[in-house]
């Protein structure tokens, strides 16, 4: 009888190991507006913003899958400052010396549509330069999208080559 109960405390601990699943997600990957711009001064590096809704099923898709994955984790903390941005925000925003903020007229943050260059999609994926210059993608963009993104952008190729060239020669390898 002793070594049933054994048994049965051992399997039940194992069960309860088993089923208990923390949470995994990366929620350290974030960086606030202001914090970015003061290690701006300190040291340039490339600005990734994810701009989403609450509502946008693929912006939910995009951060529980691509912003998850361990290497696009690791490659945007080594090489950008890291923002993510609700596009229907009325929180105030400051670049460069220009204030944006919420547009009641189109239902949108000024700011998405200055960093979007007023191509406006759910999910918005913006990379700004050192120098202060906005690209954006729209729509939902998988590891291997963002792969081809982070290092264009990450390892300064757009200085040299477009972004079709590079992408034309770019063999990601992240899964």
């Amino acid at each position: 009888m002793q070594k049933v109960k054994v048994i049965l405390v051992l399997f039940a601990g194992l069960i309860m190991l088993t089923s208990f699943n923390p949470d995994k997600k990366k929620k350290d990957l974030w960086q606030g507006w202001t914090e970015i711009q003061q290690l701006m001064q300190q040291q340039k590096k490339p600005i990734i913003i994810d701009i989403y809704t609450d509502w946008c099923v693929y912006c939910k898709k995009m951060d529980a899958s691509t912003y998850q994955n361990d290497s696009v984790y690791n490659y945007m903390k080594e090489h950008f400052y890291r923002f993510r941005f609700n596009g229907e925000s009325k929180d105030t925003l400051v670049w460069h010396d220009k204030k944006f903020a919420f547009n009641k007229l189109y239902q949108i943050h000024d700011f998405v549509q200055y960093v979007s260059q007023g191509s406006i999609v759910f999910p918005t994926t913006v990379i700004i330069t050192p120098d202060g210059q906005p690209y954006s993608t729209g729509g939902m963009l998988k590891v291997k999208e963002m792969e081809t993104l982070l290092k264009y952008y990450g390892t300064n190729a757009y200085q040299e080559k477009t972004f079709p060239e590079f992408s034309g020669q770019f063999q990601p390898i992240w899964k």
